[in-house]
């Protein structure tokens, strides 16, 4: 009895000796990793919004929420100039919540997105990532590749130059919209649908109309009265 209590004591210790240690390295190590991603996500607005460095942008923070996130947009300029407006979406994919930064240019078209955060299944969903090389395996092993850095991800370039009403997924390069991931139409969707509803959101906060959005104690609410719903 006596050796039982001892083992219980010892791994008593154990746990508290790790949990302190892992509470140590996560306050350590916190506040660069949050300081980190606020760089990610500037370099992602420059890239969004084909901007220079230089570029300066202004916070807004709307009492809007917007897919279980307050809205947040910022204007950017250029030399005193306005180059446009950015925001972040928040897409619910098939095994995570994808984050995309949009990038609209004043006339209120998108000039890109670059997605900055997603756990999506390896060779489905992630392809939100992917880039199409054109280099062929002989380019490759002779040496000859062409330098693609730089390229951006396929499905991202097809949100380029387009309007809330373009936003629409399709199956068939033959039809008109944002040609789907095969075997990943429910990240395209993610991606597509949050894109489009953020983006109709600060078009309407630009014209001054009366913003489509429900206000943070709406949300509340309305996540108080939401029935549970099993998967």
């Amino acid at each position: 009895m006596g050796n039982f209590f001892k083992l219980v004591g010892t791994l008593t210790i154990i746990a508290v000796v790790a949990s302190y240690g892992l509470s140590v390295v996560y306050n350590a190590t916190h506040g660069i990793t949050e300081e980190y991603k606020r760089q990610a996500e500037a370099d992602a607005r420059i890239e969004a919004l084909s901007s220079s460095p230089d570029a300066t942008f202004e916070q807004t923070t709307t009492e809007c929420v917007l897919d279980g996130h307050k809205f947040e947009y910022f204007t950017a300029y250029d030399d005193g100039e306005l180059v446009g407006y950015s925001f972040k979406a928040y897409g619910k994919g098939y095994s995570s919540t994808i984050e995309t930064i949009v990038g609209i240019d004043a006339d209120g078209t998108i000039r890109g997105i670059k997605i900055t955060n997603q756990r999506e299944t390896p060779g489905l969903g992630a392809k939100v990532l992917e880039v199409a090389s054109l280099n062929t395996l002989w380019a490759v092993l002779s040496g000859n590749a062409r330098d693609e850095a730089g390229v951006r991800p396929w499905f991202q370039v097809q949100f380029d130059g387009r309007t809330p009403e373009e936003l629409v997924v399709v199956k068939s390069q033959a039809q008109e919209g944002i040609l789907a991931i095969t075997g990943a139409t429910i990240s395209s969707d993610a991606v597509t649908n949050s894109v489009r509803r953020g983006h109709e959101l600060i078009l309407s906060i630009i014209k001054g109309d009366e913003a489509p959005c429900e206000s943070a104690e709406d949300a509340a609410d309305d996540d108080a009265g939401s029935p549970e719903v099993s998967r």
